[in-house]
């Protein structure tokens, strides 16, 4: 049991995981759902900037998963255009649950769902896998127990043009509320992008921490609004007054969060500085030789600094 959700924007692909697994409908445990590849490899300042495929899953048999992801990984990597990966990655999908569909008995073979994303230079695809059935998606998809409530969150705030900073947020929001709304969901959100001219990779775990604080002060805050805005007994002046008030409010919670975004940058610089890293790190965490030079690292520049 499980949340994971893909999303695709302009600026590229950004998808989302929890991480609690249930076993045996008995006791819960914490392991990474959400799985990052890219060549050059992790880690490296150039990270992801050629290749870059991301896998997310939800199943009752967490080796069949690995496995999967394991041998599309293999097939894929040494594929040279984004065709070529997507059909390599689905070629080896099904041949793993033809493999494996002829040495369990009859009904019993694994499925799990698979959301997945490949980037090669800057094109980027979304896909979808149930079983053995594929398909690609050209806006977003869910899967796991907590899909219901990504499905409905998703339909009141994706749209294709938002930036991947935005969409990264989305992820955030839809993590927290299916881990505070849905059994069988918890544990730590991870998120990963694929970006198509700047480094791709997993976003770091404190600053998702930092989104989502803030995303659950402005949701208590909003959610007052919404109910005033549809209030005719209200008088126009009085809506106005509260409008204004909330907005206060927001500029607050977005001066502490800057605050935060700069204690945790300044953490990350500290913590690399310690190791010998000299590249500095972008909104996300990620390696980026760009992030301190002004230049678009993949989503628009904002004041986020």
């Amino acid at each position: 049991m499980t949340i994971i959700a893909g999303f695709k924007v302009h600026g590229g692909i950004v998808l989302c995981a929890d991480t609690q697994e249930t076993v045996g409908n008995v006791s819960k445990r914490n392991v990474p759902k959400l799985r990052f590849e890219g060549i050059p490899p992790v880690g490296t300042t150039l990270s992801g900037s050629e290749l870059a495929v991301s896998f997310c899953g939800a199943t009752d048999n967490g080796a069949f998963v690995d496995k999967l992801v394991d041998s599309a990984w293999i097939a894929a990597r040494g594929e040279d255009s984004v065709d070529n990966v997507c059909a390599a990655i689905e070629r080896s999908i099904k041949e793993t649950y033809r493999e494996f569909g002829e040495i369990y008995q009859t009904g019993y073979c694994p499925v799990a769902e698979l959301i997945y994303g490949v980037k090669v230079k800057d094109k980027s695809r979304l896909f979808a896998a149930t079983g053995p059935l594929i398909n690609e998606k050209d806006d977003y998809c869910t899967g796991g127990v907590g899909a219901y409530m990504a499905d409905f969150l998703a339909e009141r705030m994706y749209d294709i043009t938002l930036s991947i900073q935005q969409c990264v947020i989305l992820a955030a929001y839809i993590l927290v509320q299916a881990k505070e709304h849905v059994d069988g969901c918890g544990g730590t959100s991870h998120i990963a992008i694929l970006r198509g001219n700047s480094p791709s990779g997993i976003v770091d775990t404190d600053r998702i921490a930092l989104i989502t604080d803030n995303l659950r002060n402005s949701d208590r805050n909003l959610g007052r609004l919404l109910l005033q805005s549809s209030d005719l007994d209200l008088s126009d002046e009085q809506f106005r007054k509260e409008a204004t008030e909330a907005i206060d409010r927001l500029d607050i919670f977005r001066v502490e969060q800057r605050k935060d975004f700069k204690s945790w940058k300044q953490f990350k610089k500290t913590i690399h500085s310690f190791f010998g890293i000299d590249t500095p790190v972008d909104s996300f965490g990620i390696f980026n030789e760009d992030a301190d030079t002004g230049k678009d690292s993949g989503t628009k520049r904002r004041a986020d600094k």
